[in-house]
């Protein structure tokens, strides 16, 4: 089977590094990224993630924790709290007998790990910096040509390429928006040691 995922943020990356454990390499999978990850990538910048306890576990399942895991922060303890309500939760790791409840992690981080896992993988050819021009889709397979006019043919096309996904639109893929008319502030904090 031919993967050709268009998307090398987290979700393609992860996808892709996915499938080849999972399929233990007899899959030729085919990622195609704009920009490298050190190289203003949007989807590896300085914003942080936290990944949840079973998402550790997965990743651990499919051999990319030990690579992120020196990278990351336990979350040990989670306070929940609605201002002029009563009532609050606590959450404790140590109650749950479990390292953490889940992890935090810096995306520029988590992207330098992931793109040098892909670039050992024999069955991962990825095609980095390199954008999409075309896409054939046909009954039993999908034909990609990317802006330098390589060619390539796969049984399944995956649109990872972000929120606003040219692949989706150029494969007619319909979506439905929800607008929460909600705002988030998003800094990060050193801390003065």
């Amino acid at each position: 089977m031919n993967v050709i995922i268009v998307g090398g943020g987290m979700a393609g990356a992860t996808l892709a590094l996915a499938l080849s454990a999972l399929n233990k390499g007899n899959i030729s999978i085919s990622l195609i990224e704009a920009r490298e990850p050190d190289n203003g990538h949007p989807g590896f910048d300085a914003r942080a993630i936290a990944l949840a306890h079973g998402t550790a576990k997965r990743l651990a399942q499919i051999g990319l924790w030990s690579v992120l895991k020196p990278f990351v922060t336990p979350i040990n303890h989670v306070h929940v709290s609605d201002r002029g309500h009563c009532g609050f939760v606590n959450i404790n790791a140590q109650d749950y007998d479990i390292d953490a409840l889940g992890y935090v992690i810096e995306l520029h981080d988590a992207g330098r790990q992931l793109f040098a896992q892909l670039k050992k993988q024999p069955n991962i050819t990825l095609y980095c910096p390199a954008k999409v021009e075309h896409v054939q889709r046909h009954l039993d397979n999908v034909e990609v040509t990317l802006d330098d006019g390589t060619q390539l043919s796969g049984d399944l096309l995956v649109a990872a390429d972000g929120t606003h996904s040219p692949i989706g639109h150029q494969c007619h893929i319909q979506w439905q928006k929800t607008p929460y008319h909600q705002v988030a502030v998003i800094a990060n904090v050193k801390n003065r040691d």
